[in-house]
């Protein structure tokens, strides 16, 4: 590991996830601005970029759990945390957030979108003044900071700005996921306005974290699915993270923001770009068979062919077709592009820890492979085309099922 060239506090604290990184001071006395910074994954991420080096702001509404994280950040890295209050349900507020952050420490290198409530309930039921809450903290909160600082960042031609982005569309979460999935068109048209001028916009979906403000929120919609809170736990179990992995990754984003330019990527992608193995679960692989190597190649030649197919076709049929794979697969197109690649990298270089993840990614592909199927059979009106369509569909599908028999 890189000599530090500032003072971190290790003493008998356990090992932090972030520790296993090699690049150490990529963000050297970089600012980082993080909203709702006050616990949760944005802590996680805020320790973990503080142990990089940077300077962390602490945009947080409640003043308890804003200066209990920066007493949290401080006892790791000394000097590198600080609070500042910020309501973004309050345009006041934010302007004098924003005038002393850059005051204070100039302008950020990064923004990280992370600040959330979650008003969970029917549309016909959620009062106007929730969407109207909503609304002022994840979209036109953000904005605000946007429009402040963007001017900044391209005057020092660098930076990175990163929204949270979700699964989409869910029942009785609309006051939460309508603006969580503006926030993503909002970061794709950013990254498209910034081309060429050295700030990086992409969007970070972390998984299901348990954390004090999603806990709440699932407690309250669970029941509004027939649920207990327990049983909702149970049918996500494979999206579950812990806030230190979720935090880790988003964190180490950073350190690849020009790479994740205009994609919406996962936490488990950044953690196996960075090298960052994901714990003792993992571990357990040990072995991959030739045959089971062989059909995830063709597997992945199969999406290739596919996700080139998809960033051919016009601006609204894109759209559309990237907005229907991530309602099915519950990740985005790229997502699963880059995650493929690195699990086919992986097993070829016989490393086999890092493909926990790949059975829960391929039962993805299949779900939305299956709803390609339905689509095609109700679209498809030529017998010999439809014939045609659901031999190869129907041979994709086979791929992924004959894969999982062998593993």
């Amino acid at each position: 590991m890189q000599r530090k060239l500032f003072q971190i506090n290790k003493g008998k604290r356990k090992k932090m996830l972030i520790e296993h990184i090699t690049d150490t001071t990529a963000l050297l006395n970089k600012t980082v601005v993080i909203t709702g910074g006050g616990g949760g994954i944005a802590l996680e991420a805020g320790k973990a970029l503080a142990y990089m080096g940077a300077n962390i702001i602490i945009g947080e509404v409640n003043e308890q759990r804003g200066r209990a994280a920066e007493s949290c950040i401080l006892e790791i890295a000394p000097g590198r945390a600080h609070f500042l209050p910020l309501d973004l349900t309050d345009t006041d507020y934010i302007y004098q957030f924003c005038s002393q952050v850059f005051s204070q420490f100039g302008c950020p290198y990064a923004i990280i979108h992370n600040a959330t409530i979650t008003p969970f309930d029917s549309v016909k039921q959620l009062s106007l003044k929730k969407w109207d809450e909503s609304y002022l903290v994840h979209l036109r909160g953000p904005l605000q900071l946007m429009q402040y600082f963007l001017p900044h960042m391209q005057e020092q031609n660098q930076g990175a700005v990163v929204f949270m982005s979700s699964s989409g569309a869910v029942a009785y979460m609309g006051g939460y996921e309508v603006f969580k999935t503006a926030q993503v068109e909002l970061a794709n048209t950013l990254s498209a306005e910034l081309e060429d001028t050295g700030v990086s916009v992409f969007s970070f979906g972390p998984g299901l974290v348990k954390t004090k403000t999603a806990m709440e929120g699932i407690q309250s919609v669970a029941p509004l699915m027939g649920l207990t809170t327990e049983e909702f736990y149970e049918l996500n179990q494979e999206a579950i993270v812990s806030p230190e992995e979720a935090g880790t990754a988003l964190a180490v984003s950073l350190l690849s923001a020009s790479r994740y330019d205009g994609q919406e990527i996962g936490g488990v992608q950044v953690l196996m770009d960075a090298g960052i193995g994901g714990g003792e679960e993992e571990s357990k692989c040990v072995s991959f068979p030739k045959e089971a190597e062989e059909f995830l190649s063709r597997i992945v030649n199969t999406y290739d062919e596919q996700y080139d197919g998809w960033q051919k076709r016009n601006i609204f049929e894109r759209q559309w077709t990237l907005r229907d794979f991530k309602k099915c697969a519950g990740t985005s197109a790229d997502e699963i592009s880059v995650s493929l690649h690195q699990y086919l990298k992986a097993v070829r270089a016989g490393q086999m820890e890092n493909i926990a993840g790949l059975p829960a990614l391929l039962t993805r592909l299949k779900f939305y492979y299956q709803h390609q199927l339905e689509m095609m059979r109700g679209y498809i009106k030529d017998p010999e085309k439809r014939q045609e369509y659901d031999a190869a569909i129907q041979s994709w599908i086979r791929d992924i099922e004959d894969i999982g028999a062998v593993l």
